[in-house]
């Protein structure tokens, strides 16, 4: 796409003082529970605008997922400071996919991962606490069910559950991810949610 065909950055104008918004946009595997955590209450602010890529028409595999990063980036007249992330988890797909999908992420501009292992819910369990022993992604929701009183809703997340707790949460990832911070993805159980995270925690609170 031509560069003069680019659409101007994709800013709240209502929203947000245009000197000084950041853009994190965020293309995920899920369709509606991602995007309900990152666009909640918890990341609002006059620094930042999170933009979440949700997954539509069940193009979830993790090549559509970066076709849709790639062409919203190749649409858009991003700045330096803007940045893009794949989140994707690795449950339903073969290690060869995965990794070549990341592999070709990592190519494109201010491009980063943030890849679960089983599981986004990985990332939203660590709220309550940590988890060690592998899980698969039913384990998962049966586990958050239990913290939150039988609640979990993919569909209408109660992010109450959720909001006072992120520095535990980050700080639980860190802890499962010491041997693999550096890894494209990390063992099971683990999640690189919390690299999105601590990005946008630079940006709301810089000092």
């Amino acid at each position: 796409m031509a560069l003069t065909s680019r659409k101007k950055r994709p800013l709240k104008r209502e929203v947000l003082p245009l000197r000084d918004a950041n853009l994190i946009i965020i293309a995920c595997e899920g369709q509606k529970t991602e995007k309900q955590y990152f666009n909640s209450e918890i990341f609002h602010s006059s620094r930042l605008q999170v933009i979440v890529l949700e997954t539509k028409d069940g193009y979830s595999a993790p090549k559509h997922i970066l076709e849709r990063l790639r062409e919203y980036k190749n649409s858009h007249k991003l700045e330096a400071s803007d940045q893009l992330w794949l989140m994707i988890d690795v449950d339903r797909w073969p290690n060869e996919q995965i990794s070549e999908v990341c592999s070709e992420a990592l190519k494109m501009k201010n491009t980063s991962l943030a890849v679960s292992n089983p599981c986004f819910e990985i990332w939203l369990y660590l709220h309550f606490e940590t988890l060690k022993q592998t899980v698969n992604s039913q384990d998962i929701e049966i586990l958050l069910r239990s913290k939150m009183g039988g609640s979990y809703n993919k569909s209408n997340l109660a992010i109450e559950h959720f909001k006072d707790s992120i520095n535990e949460a980050v700080r639980r990832s860190k802890e499962l991810d010491k041997n693999t911070a550096s890894a494209r993805w990390p063992e099971n159980p683990g999640t690189h949610v919390y690299k999105v995270v601590e990005e946008i925690q630079k940006i709301i609170s810089p000092n």
